[in-house]
Order: structure tokens, then C-alpha cells, then sequence
């Protein structure tokens, strides 16, 4: 074999081993987008047993047709906290934090989000057919005789759903907004930087899965979690990193914000609830304490 030939040869094996990386590459990223897409957008469809307190079994129908289900409890104090599960729950994952709340009189609202629990649902959208839906709870409970103030709250192991905000600032007649390790609604937020590890893979994986759950659900995010919060708080709410929770304070009227990598404004001196009295926070359990106290 000439030399010629050779050179020829191992051109082509070069030409091929560039394209089966090239392959390769793209193969992972879209076994990767897909996989991600498919874990966030199925159903999770399950029977929700039991509430042993008294309390109604509410049904609702979304303006898509879809019908809701989840519990109401009334409230001895006149306020009514609608309770959001975490994006892999149902409503039954919030019934510890309903009995603490009940034991200190307020009432609870809390259901299956869309292809959720018992509630009806073809798709789970990282929360962003949801929205509509937290208005049509929000009615539902004001509807009830004895209820003068809603709040709506959304907690998580892993992530929150983002529907709460969006509706607080639309809907002034929603006192106060808490929730805990909210998840991002847009890619814009939830994108990994260039240069940080492995953002060679993860940076396009998360453009395609954001991409193919908009596909899915057939819809877009109406906003950003950054503008839902400002749109709530625009100078008192900082989102921070969970080594910082344990920093968080809550005295009987205020609160003092730790230090943040992220900030949507600060505070430096404690937020008191007579000038702020629709405060968000995102911080651990002791939110819930923020939540009522700021009430």
C-alpha cells in the first residue's frame, strides 16, 4: 500500500471517529433532555388517603375542564392557608405542616395539582399550567362563610412549585405569599453558566428539556421567578443558599435576612410586618413561623 493510500485511509478513520463523537455527544444530550422531560412532565396519579380531622372534600374545575381535588379546613381565626405540595407530591405530603397550622386556628386549603394525586391531568408542567389554578383556589376559599384572609404557601423536599406568586400580584386579596426552595420557571434562571462543571453537557441538556416540556404542556412560562418575587416584594425578599438557612431568625414581628449569593434586594435592618405586610421569604422549616407571625 502506497504511501498515499495510507494517508487516505486514516484520513477516513479520522473523519469517522470525529463523527461518532460528534454522535455521541449529541446523543447523550438528547437521551439526557428526554429522559429529564419525561421525569418531569409524567403524571403521578395516585389515591390520597386519609385526613382523619374534620373537613370537606373539595372538587374544582379548571378553565381547561380538568377537575382538582383536595381537603378543606375551616379556620377559627378567619385565615385560610392554601398549601402547595412539592412538584413529586400530592396534597397528603402537606399534613404535617396542615396540623400544625390547624392546631394554631387557621384554616387549610390544600389539593392535587394538575396529573397529580386525584386530580385529573395528562401533564406536570414545572408549574406553569398551574397558575390559573391558584386563583380558582384562592375563590374557593374566600366562597367559605368565616374567611377574611388567605395566604398561599408552596414547601418542598427537593422543589416547590412556583404557582403561588404570580397570583399574589395579580390578586391583592392574597395577604402574604411563603414559600420554601422554590424551583425556577424559565431556563433563562435555571441554566448552568459556561465554565462551570460539566456545562459542556448540562447547558444544552437544560435548553432541550425546557424546550421539550414547552412542547409537551403546549405552553410557555408566563414569567420568571425572579419577576414573580419583585412583582411581590421588590425590596425585601432575598433568595439564598441552603448553607445560609440555618442563619434565619424569626422574632415575634420580624425577621433578619442572612447573607446571600443571590439577591432581589436587601434588607439591613429586620422586616417588620406593619411596613411589609406581604412578605415572601425562602428559607427551611422556619418559614412557617415567618409565615404566621408576618400574618
Amino acid at each position: 500500500m502506497t504511501p498515499s493510500e495510507w494517508k487516505s485511509k486514516l484520513a477516513r478513520l479520522l473523519r469517522l471517529l470525529i463523527l461518532a463523537a460528534v454522535a455521541s455527544y449529541f446523543g447523550i444530550i438528547l437521551y439526557g433532555a428526554l429522559s429529564i422531560t419525561i421525569e418531569l412532565t409524567i403524571p403521578l396519579k395516585s389515591t390520597v388517603c386519609c385526613l382523619e380531622e374534620q373537613h370537606e372534600d373539595i372538587h374544582f374545575q379548571t378553565a381547561d375542564g380538568l377537575t382538582l381535588s383536595g381537603w378543606y379546613i375551616p379556620p377559627k381565626n378567619g385565615a385560610v392557608i392554601i398549601l402547595f405540595h412539592f412538584y413529586y407530591g400530592n396534597r397528603r405530603s402537606m399534613l404535617p405542616v396542615a396540623d400544625m397550622l390547624t392546631r394554631h386556628g387557621y384554616g387549610v386549603l390544600m389539593y392535587d395539582q394538575r396529573a397529580s394525586g386525584e386530580s385529573q391531568g395528562e401533564v406536570r408542567s414545572l408549574g406553569w399550567l398551574d397558575i390559573p389554578d391558584v386563583r380558582l383556589a384562592v375563590a374557593l376559599a374566600q366562597s367559605r362563610p368565616g374567611v377574611d384572609k388567605t395566604v398561599s404557601a408552596s414547601t418542598a423536599a427537593r422543589w416547590a412549585a412556583p404557582s403561588p406568586w404570580l397570583p399574589r400580584a395579580q390578586n391583592p386579596s392574597i395577604a402574604a405569599v411563603a414559600a420554601d426552595a422554590p424551583s425556577p420557571l424559565s431556563f433563562g434562571e435555571a441554566h448552568p453558566q459556561i465554565g462551570a462543571p460539566d456545562w459542556e453537557i448540562n447547558l444544552p441538556v437544560t435548553a432541550l428539556y425546557y424546550s421539550f416540556v414547552a412542547l409537551r404542556a403546549w405552553t410557555q412560562p408566563p414569567t420568571t421567578t425572579h419577576a414573580a418575587v419583585q412583582s411581590i416584594a421588590p425590596a425585601r425578599c432575598c433568595l439564598f443558599p441552603a448553607a445560609s438557612l440555618a442563619n434565619v431568625t424569626a422574632s415575634p414581628r420580624s425577621t433578619t435576612w442572612p447573607g446571600s449569593q443571590k439577591r432581589i434586594g436587601t434588607s439591613p435592618k429586620p422586616v417588620t410586618a406593619a411596613a411589609h405586610p406581604p412578605a415572601l421569604a425562602n428559607m427551611s422549616n422556619t418559614w412557617w413561623n415567618f409565615s404566621m407571625q408576618h400574618f
